[in-house]
């Protein structure tokens, strides 16, 4: 009896071993050779900064800290965010003021916010320009490439299989084989997927690490904040409640003022919370012990 195609059995398993490989490593060189740099080693600004160390996250969080160091921003015990002063004139922080005035809003979500606001999506752009990030649009092209080869790949080996079983044919090498290629392209599918954070090339890694910015920025909270996330934020209890309770769409259990439903009280800058039953702020949220609204411990 001749054999399917007129290729063996075992001759097909290699052959499909092959195509059920190479595209993956093929997109995942792409994807190192995207981030390959070789422009000049210079950070523009703090925002700049912040996308490198973070992604937009924490330009978010950068902007944020910059507001509440010059109280242009007031946390409540329930980590939501309002504004106090006139719109600023940096535009990442004129983003922020407008996002939070009116709205029930935490750290959480007005990342989410901002990540998509036209601020962000123009410091990505020019950070592309610079070799500083990779192309979103260009590393998605690799995966959506490799993604519609998996596709052909996963249809020869349905026909194999359909043209193998009525003969009688070993399959469970090509089922497994098979198994392989669907696992490589679901992988495929989420790494696809928009990236909102962005991605440093190499020379963006350099330039964080060796390159042209002003070492002295590190010392302001800005600085902290933008190179090692709002966990750096000299005001550990700022910190915490903007951390711990900045999500408060679905927050039920942390951050409650009591029954009456009143809303959180203001943290003042430069706070602290020292022993169980000390107070956080004037609306009678604690730190520690049971009752008022939490401090973010």
């Amino acid at each position: 009896m001749s054999d399917p195609w007129g290729v063996s059995g075992p001759d097909f398993a290699w052959l499909y071993a092959w195509l059920a490989f190479l595209p993956f490593l093929a997109a995942g060189m792409y994807a190192l050779w995207l981030r390959r740099g070789t422009g000049p080693l210079e950070v523009p600004g703090v925002h700049h900064l912040a996308a490198l160390a973070g992604g937009s996250d924490r330009v978010t969080d950068t902007a944020v800290a910059g507001l509440l160091e010059r109280h242009g921003l007031r946390p409540d015990s329930r980590g939501r965010l309002h504004p106090v002063r006139p719109v600023p004139a940096d535009p990442f922080e004129r983003a922020i003021v407008a996002l939070v005035r009116g709205n029930r809003i935490g750290l959480r979500e007005l990342r989410s916010k901002m990540a998509r606001h036209e601020v962000v999506q123009e410091l990505r752009a020019d950070l592309q320009r610079r070799g500083l990030q990779v192309a979103e649009n260009r590393r998605r092209l690799g995966w959506r490439c490799a993604m519609a080869v998996y596709v052909a790949v996963l249809a020869l080996g349905i026909a194999r299989l359909a043209n193998a079983v009525p003969l009688k044919r070993p399959v469970a090498i090509l089922v497994v084989l098979m198994v392989c290629v669907v696992g490589a392209l679901g992988l495929i599918v989420w790494l696809q997927l928009p990236d909102r954070s962005g991605r440093a090339t190499t020379q963006g890694t350099l330039a964080l690490r060796y390159g042209d910015w002003d070492r002295e920025l590190g010392r302001t909270a800005t600085g902290q904040v933008a190179l090692h996330g709002f966990r750096a934020y000299p005001d550990p209890v700022i910190a915490a409640a903007l951390s711990t309770t900045g999500d408060t769409r679905g927050n039920r259990f942390t951050g409650m003022v009591g029954s009456s439903g009143s809303e959180g009280a203001y943290i003042p800058a430069g706070s602290s919370c020292g022993g169980g039953g000390s107070s956080c702020s004037s609306g009678g949220s604690s730190c520690g012990g049971g009752g008022g609204g939490g401090c973010g411990g």
